[in-house]
């Protein structure tokens, strides 16, 4: 009987012992762990550019693309015509600036010959004046007129010769504007029929498309969503439980799509405002009627650079995360 109540006082001994080994353990371990996390990533929108119809889609669902890979096709005819007739346009400016070059050149000329031929009524004018007042007269007064008439005459015509040099120089000036308005909208109608590829815009998975070959889209429209190769995981913590967790601090995460494995991540920061103060409707605590209420921040976590090459395509964002930080554990 003594020796029974022995057993038993040891075996007491050692159940209260390992309870406050157990006790000891569970305060010092400093393991903050939430299931309010998420794998999230970025979810880019495609659309097409320009209006146009569908001739060819090279994607599925849930297919794998690279950044820069043509996702669809728009049809091209209607662009054609906007180059070739932008070309047209530039050509038929091009013309107008020859046409304008050569009107200077004439009146270039013309004002040259102009000018001497004012040079030389000026001086029969001059010599036409002296004779008329001479005693007797060397000339009539017929004659005087005459040469006074064919002065005014050649100013005239070196006057009209350079009015017309102007109005080709302006004329000109318009023609170059033209040719840069077209080579503008070459440029543009260009551009316009390189749109009609629609490309990736990063690598990912091709997400939610709603478009078939045959179908009349809209510039802006969205055909398909890509989600970007790169995700990671946002933790919502309480307040409470951010003490001691930095960059680099190491991160333990499970899912439920991939049972048994533990995928080891780091913090890369922490939420600068809790997700309170995005809402919508942010709280205002300043009516009197405060009640306290634990806030929680999102904590980003990378995984690794093995992990996520190994498992991207069972990570996709939206999936349930349980993530245990121990604080203080640090790259």
């Amino acid at each position: 009987m003594a020796h029974m109540k022995l057993a038993l006082r040891i075996i007491g001994a050692v159940l209260v012992l390992g309870t406050l080994v157990v006790l000891l353990f569970a305060w010092l371990d400093r393991t903050e762990t939430t299931t309010d996390a998420y794998v999230t990533g970025r979810i880019h929108p495609v659309a097409p550019r320009v209006t146009g119809t569908v001739t060819a889609l090279y994607v599925n669902d849930n297919q794998h693309v690279k950044a820069g890979e043509v996702l669809l096709q728009l049809d091209t005819r209607d662009f054609d015509v906007r180059v070739e007739q932008a070309r047209a346009d530039i050509n038929r400016a091009q013309g107008q600036v020859a046409s304008a070059e050569a009107q200077i050149a004439e009146a270039g000329a013309a004002i040259v010959a102009a000018d001497a031929t004012v040079r030389k009524t000026g001086f029969d004018l001059t010599r036409a004046s002296e004779l008329v007042n001479e005693t007797p007269r060397g000339i009539s007064k017929q004659e005087y007129d005459a040469a006074r008439a064919a002065s005014d005459s050649a100013k005239a015509n070196k006057t009209s010769a350079e009015a017309r040099k102007v109005a080709a120089t302006a004329a000109l000036e318009s023609a170059k504007a033209q040719v840069a308005t077209g080579e503008a909208a070459l440029h543009d109608a260009q551009l316009a029929y390189g749109y009609t590829k629609v490309i990736a815009p990063v690598s990912g998975y091709v997400g939610r498309r709603t478009v078939e070959v045959g179908a009349r889209v809209s510039a802006g429209q969205t055909l398909l969503s890509i989600v970007s190769d790169e995700v990671w995981v946002v933790a919502n913590y309480k307040e409470t439980q951010l003490h001691g967790m930095t960059r680099g601090t190491e991160a333990r995460m499970t899912v439920d799509a991939l049972p048994g494995v533990t995928f080891i991540g780091h913090v890369d920061s922490i939420s600068p405002a809790s997700g309170s103060q995005f809402a919508l409707l942010p709280p205002d605590n300043a009516t009197g009627n405060f009640t306290k209420v634990v806030q929680r921040l999102p904590v980003k976590i990378l995984f690794g650079a093995d992990d996520l090459r190994r498992y991207r395509e069972r990570l996709p964002p939206g999936l349930s995360m349980i993530v245990k930080i121990r604080a203080g554990d640090s790259k």
